[in-house]
């Protein structure tokens, strides 16, 4: 059986004329489909654009050992139609990058698969009979599928990026164009990056949670990102580097660092060692030596007498030649010869690596001749420099550099927003961050720039006439004139009872401050009534109006599309303290002339950025688990923490986890980790079903 449709968009059809007399067609009633199923899509796409997430959706990749991502039901606009997603666990590898797409299969029903379809009108003569087949569309998720439409992007079991709703892409692109042509690519908050230590050969390229736009895209990143980085470990070659071997004599033995560091391992060394042996006389007119490569012979003793080198022997082919005199040892005697030669030194046994002074130190089997050369081959790290930016897309990736001893800045693709640059060491784990932060100026903070530079050029002004009037005006008649640009402590008095704050940066005088920061707390009373985080006077609830009989039902999902997750509340969820450094400062050079020597004062306060979070208790409220889930735990930032349970409620079997109670909810606590960043931390509870 054929389907006809005659429908193209290029013919421009706007709507079908039924026309008095004519007989309906089978394929004027698919085309009426068609043309309303085209005209949807149009402005589906204006306003959504494929593969939209309109409700749902949220992904969920289970801890290690686990090796699956949860997708919870989702409402998804695609092909001109929301389609309502179930739940769905797809199998990973945490190896790589891993693309989660969904794909659309279309398939005909007719009559024979589903009998529903036959005609039911009982009682009329068609009635069994069948009729029009249905087109049924099935979206399921896939795993690395190019035919899907990629939807979530994982990079070694970690959520990338993500499509998440309320997007209007089709409105998207018009207001992302100018914003990048007024604005460009600027950063919003956050985005910072700084190394935290790895296993082995790498190192993690953290980045802050934050917001940007890139080419006029919202870019929002709930969550720090962890990238595994290696070190910069590639070396190059250096061939017969020469030293010069000095004789310690009954002293330690230096060792002789080598010119590019650090060193990674040495190839070869050769060295003019000395070597004494004794040789049988042969019947020819050469005596072999045992050794190769025989540079020098220094003394020939047969018993009591020594050898006069050129007169009576001389060096031939790594032989002692005694063909240029007539005085020599007998055929069969055996004499001593003291001779040099250059020989491949042996390590670990001749000589060994120094790694701390990058250099070679001898050992106690064989060494190099006083004051002769000896050569070095061997290894060394490089250094390297990486770019890392954040893509259109919400990607952030590394740009990485080519390693040398002074490294070049990698270059980076176009129409993306530069984050930062590392600084790798060679062979080191010390790698510097340089974040660029290119961030927006809001209209405040360019009054603020404006503010400041008025009164620099009022401050400019005030000192070119306090200069002229230094060198112009006579010194008596300066007499009760003091300036000062707060910038040192020159012009101060400190036993005045001096107790002012400096700061050189911004070139300010202030009064001592005591800044303190108290935890409201609760105390329980009668008039008072408590709403999670809010406190309101209490009061008694009273019934105003009251509909007990139904008029009309309303689906308030209408999709029934739930994504149920748990859900925790923490108690502090925020913190902020500040920790107060005393710097001493020693005042000396002229007021020598005044205090008869220097002396120590301790009266300035600097205050600094505290790069990690106070270690403190957190309360943790959580609802919505499964009722009685055993072995809750917990992660800070990915560190593991232990749960201490509230009054109330239990522990979990496993030690530092709690049990939800028969109603999916729990209270406990925990102790912030030491040496946590600062910024927005991630808080996960969990267990392994």
């Amino acid at each position: 059986m054929s389907v006809y449709n005659r429908f193209d968009p290029a013919d421009r059809w706007v709507s079908l004329q039924a026309r008095s007399g004519r007989r309906l067609q089978s394929a004027e009633l698919n085309e009426i489909q068609s043309l309303a199923l085209h005209r949807d899509k149009r402005m589906g796409d204006v306003i959504f654009g494929s593969g939209h997430i309109i409700e749902g959706g949220q992904v969920f990749v289970s801890p290690p050992p686990g090796n699956e991502a949860i997708i919870f039901p989702a409402s998804v606009y695609f092909d001109g139609m929301i389609h309502d997603i179930g739940e769905k666990r797809i199998p990973i590898t945490r190896q790589g990058e891993e693309i989660i797409g969904l794909k659309i299969v279309y398939e005909t029903v007719t009559h024979e698969t589903e009998p529903k379809l036959l005609d039911p009108a009982v009682g009329y003569a068609n009635f069994g009979s069948p009729g029009m087949d249905r087109r049924k569309a099935s979206p399921e998720w896939v795993l690395n599928d190019p035919a899907a439409t990629p939807m979530y992007r994982l990079a070694n079991g970690e959520v990338v990026t993500a499509k998440v709703p309320p997007e209007l892409e089709g409105f998207t692109p018009v207001l992302a164009r100018r914003t990048h042509d007024t604005s460009g690519s600027f950063l919003v908050s956050g985005m910072d990056g700084f190394i935290e230590p790895a296993e082995g050969e790498y190192v993690n390229l953290v980045i802050e949670a934050g917001k940007a736009y890139v080419l006029g895209y919202e870019i929002n990143r709930l969550v720090p990102t962890r990238i595994r980085l290696r070190k910069s470990l590639d070396a190059r070659s250096v061939s017969d580097e020469v030293k010069v071997y000095k004789d310690a004599g009954s002293g330690a033995e230096p060792v002789y660092t080598l010119n590019s560091k650090p060193v990674k391992a040495i190839r070869e060394i050769t060295a003019r060692v000395q070597l004494q042996t004794d040789v049988t006389r042969q019947t020819g007119a050469a005596d072999p030596l045992p050794e190769e490569a025989v540079v020098d012979i220094v003394r020939v003793m047969y018993k009591d007498k020594n050898y006069v080198k050129g007169t009576h022997y001389q060096l031939v082919d790594n032989s002692v030649d005694w063909s240029i005199g007539n005085d020599r040892p007998a055929v069969g005697d055996t004499y001593s010869v003291v001779y040099q030669f250059m020989r491949q030194m042996v390590q670990d046994e001749d000589y060994r690596l120094d790694a701390s002074a990058n250099g070679v130190a001898w050992l106690n089997k064989m060494r190099p001749v006083p004051d002769s050369l000896f050569n070095v081959t061997y290894d060394y790290y490089l250094a390297r420099k990486d770019a890392f930016y954040l893509t259109p897309d919400g990607q952030i990736r590394i740009a990485t550099g080519q390693s040398d001893v002074h490294p070049p800045l990698p270059p980076v693709p176009p129409d993306i927003l530069e984050l930062g640059e590392l600084h790798f060491p060679p062979a080191s784990a010390e790698v510097a961050v340089v974040n660029y932060k290119p961030k927006r100026l809001t209209m405040l903070e360019l009054r603020s720039l404006l503010d400041r530079l008025e009164r620099a050029e009022y401050n400019q002004a005030m000192l070119e006439l306090e200069r002229s009037a230094q060198i112009a005006d006579p010194t008596t008649q300066k007499k009760g004139i003091l300036t000062d640009n707060f910038t040192n402590f020159e012009r101060i008095d400190f036993g005045k009872g001096f107790d002012a704050m400096i700061d050189p940066a911004n070139q300010t005088l202030q009064l001592p401050a005591t800044q303190t920061f108290e935890q409201l707390t609760f105390e329980s009373g009668e008039s008072v009534r408590r709403h999670e985080r809010l406190l309101t006077l209490d009061y008694t609830e009273q019934v105003v109006i009251e509909q007990s009989y139904a008029t009309e039902s309303l689906n308030v999902n209408p999709y029934q599309v739930f994504g149920a997750q748990a859900t925790i509340r923490l108690t502090p969820s925020q913190d902020a303290w500040v920790e107060q450094t005393v710097v001493s400062n020693v005042v000396w050079g002229w007021w020598d002339a005044w205090w008869g020597g220097s002396r120590t004062e301790t009266r300035v306060i600097l205050d600094e950025h505290i790069p990690f979070i106070r270690q403190r208790v957190v309360a943790v409220h959580g609802e919505g688990f499964e009722p009685n889930a055993d072995n809750l735990q917990a992660t800070f930032d990915g560190v593991p923490v232990a749960l201490q349970p509230a009054a109330g409620y239990g522990a979990g079997t496993s030690p530092g986890t709690v049990k939800a109670n028969g109603a999916g909810r729990f209270v406990a606590s925990f102790t912030i980790p030491e040496n946590i960043r600062t910024g927005t931390r991630e808080v996960r509870i969990f267990n392994y079903v």
